[in-house]
């Protein structure tokens, strides 16, 4: 059975599912980073005041939803009214975590769900952790299970500024960064490893050269490494045999086909312009099609009876050719998905297809924003010979 997809709200993209507690799983966007939470998602209380509603609907079911603040304004977050879904934009789960000192807002709410922020989590008993080297396999464990932060759907603060080191002359550029979480600790180290232990990671490429920048309270360390294939690393300790297969993409892996790209790119230059070429002749070969209907319909949010018949025209042309329909509508903040039918009046054969006309805007911080169309346009293809004398019904579905 296959897994139901939602796309965003926000910018559209598709939404990738996460389990980030038992049992909870979040929809997090592939664009924007926002993220969607289940009803009975999160671990801590979020009350909305002072709830208007939002511009867009819940991508879950498709009903509306509610803007509101939490937390005296300090958050602001939509929730579904019928679902109850939760939608964060991105960097808001991060307020949130800091507001109510929770680090993992993921989970089954507690049976008190009276807003207030808790206080901050009391850190995991520090172990020193220098191990023995009578018992090398015995973890140091801390009293308590150091759980590491949902990297997943934290906002990357270096994603956008695009950061870039420089060694000897060589720029790196950004590739990601990340807070691993020491949870048990082998062997022996230079240094008191502690369980618990938290730092945030930078990592830098130049294929094949590599650098990581370690940030911690106490100090910050750079380490520069370099790409090298298997086979080199197999033949300098000369292991027998070969190593295994290579899974994945290493960060600093230099690309196999590089020394091809030059000869790629005239491929595709050449394509492309046979492609422009055959699209121009296309397009002078059929000419300006005519407009074969031109009408208006009012249709209010109120009305019971919102279907509309045009009167019956002709497409011209003996065979099966493309329509292109085009809407127009007065919309203003208000979205409508309007059902269309081309039907063949003397079949009574139809060809449904549908599309959705939204219109918002206005000012935030002094700025004017707007956000969708009143306008859009549906190609219908091949549509049969027959159908030369046809009838288009006009049936909006839904007018908020």
């Amino acid at each position: 059975m296959m897994a139901e997809r939602f796309d965003c709200p926000k910018c559209k993209a598709p939404l990738e599912a996460h389990e980030p507690a038992p049992g909870v799983i979040v929809q997090h966007c592939t664009g924007c980073s926002g993220v969607l939470y289940p009803k009975d998602g999160l671990a801590v209380p979020l009350k909305l005041v002072g709830a208007t509603p939002a511009r867009f609907d819940c991508p879950r079911c498709r009903r509306p939803m509610e803007t509101g603040k939490a937390y005296d304004g300090g958050i602001e977050a939509d929730r579904c009214g019928a679902c109850g879904s939760i939608w964060f934009d991105a960097g808001e789960i991060l307020v949130l975590r800091r507001l109510t000192g929770v680090e993992n807002v993921a989970g089954r709410p507690a049976e008190d769900d009276a807003e207030a922020p808790a206080a901050p989590a009391a850190p995991a008993a520090a172990v020193p952790a220098k191990a023995k080297k009578l018992h090398p396999d015995l973890p140091a464990k801390a009293d308590k299970d150091i759980v590491p932060p949902e990297m997943s759907n934290a906002q990357n603060p270096d994603a956008g500024r695009a950061p870039t080191a420089t060694l000897d002359g060589r720029v790196y550029q950004h590739f990601q960064t990340s807070v691993p979480v020491t949870t048990a600790v082998y062997g022996e180290f230079p240094w008191i490893a502690t369980v618990g232990d938290a730092a945030r990671m930078r990592d830098f490429i130049d294929p094949p050269y590599l650098l990581s920048q370690e940030i911690t309270a106490a100090e910050t360390v750079w380490s520069a490494g370099e790409y090298v294939e298997p086979e080199e690393i197999w033949a300098a300790f000369a292991l027998p045999g070969s190593p295994p297969s290579k899974i994945g993409v290493g960060p600093a892996q230099p690309n196999p086909w590089g020394s091809q790209l030059l000869g790629m790119w005239g491929v595709f230059t050449v394509a492309s312009a046979v492609c422009i070429g055959a699209y121009l002749w296309l397009a002078a070969a059929a000419g300006n099609p005519p407009e074969s209907y031109r009408g208006e319909f009012d249709v209010a949010a109120g009305e019971a009876e919102r279907s509309r018949v045009t009167e019956v025209f002709e497409l011209p042309g003996g065979r099966a050719t493309n329509v292109e329909v085009l809407l127009d509508s007065n919309l203003d903040q208000q979205w409508a998905y309007v059902s269309l039918a081309l039907i063949n009046a003397d079949t009574d054969q139809a060809l449904d297809f549908g599309r959705e006309l939204s219109y918002y805007h206005g000012y935030d911080g002094g700025e004017s924003w707007s956000e969708g169309s009143r306008y859009a346009t549906v190609q219908v293809p091949s549509v049969p010979p027959a159908a030369t004398t046809c009838a288009s019904s006009r049936r909006p579905t839904r007018l908020d």
